[in-house]
């Protein structure tokens, strides 16, 4: 791949409970993807203005207040559709409903209706990248995970960290549909793909079957 076709991921570390937002784009190209604006923050726009980007779409991973908390300020700056696991379309639409997840933290999230629904096996197409949608329910019934297969590169949301797992005591949680999303969708990608997950470090296919193991306890 030529360097200025480069997969760019700019990590931003947002909200009071240190949420990771994306800004994906192509090297060469404007078009821009903006994964889980966890709260309204400057810093988005600052990326997308430095690098004379335009963001073409907003997704979350799944439904909580820390990952959807921006979505509101940033379609209303940029015009991007907002595209979220089907799911998990009533949280945004219904933050309240699920603000007591994170009531603790100051987290919340802002009102407003998905403009389209993601499925596992759907992709969505932006600009020059190509994102596939896979099912990756757990930590909520709706979580996806968005995987640029050309680019050995994962957005896990929290599915998967590097060295951890999301929780599942929240409502909507079910352990046992993580550990599937885990071991049976996550793990049986390519090893040296990348992981970007929801909230820490970076990692990869590779580490976390190393750390987990490669068979999951039934």
């Amino acid at each position: 791949m030529a360097d200025m076709d480069r997969l760019n991921v700019e990590r931003l570390v947002l909200g009071p409970i240190s949420t990771n937002c994306y800004v994906i784009w192509r090297g060469g190209h404007e078009d821009a993807v903006v994964i889980d604006p966890g709260a309204s923050s400057p810093r988005i726009g600052d990326v997308l203005d430095e690098n004379s980007l335009k963001c073409r779409a907003i997704i979350n991973t799944h439904g909580h207040p820390d990952h959807i908390g921006g979505n509101g300020a940033l379609r209303d700056a940029t015009g991007a559709p907002v595209y979220v696991g089907a799911l998990d379309a009533h949280m945004l639409a219904d933050p309240d409903d699920v603000f007591h997840v994170l009531a603790r933290s100051g987290a919340k999230g802002s009102r407003l209706d998905a403009d389209h629904t993601l499925e596992g096996g759907d992709v969505l197409k932006v600009g020059e990248m190509e994102f596939e949608v896979l099912a990756t329910p757990g930590h909520t019934p709706g979580g996806i995970s968005l995987l640029l297969a050309e680019d050995l590169t994962l957005f896990t949301g929290d599915t998967l960290f590097a060295c951890g797992v999301g929780r599942t005591d929240f409502a909507g949680g079910d352990e046992q549909a993580l550990w599937r999303s885990i071991f049976d969708v996550i793990f049986s990608l390519d090893e040296r793909i990348r992981i970007y997950p929801g909230h820490g470090p970076d990692t990869t296919v590779a580490a976390e079957t190393a750390w987990h193991g490669r068979l999951r306890f039934r």
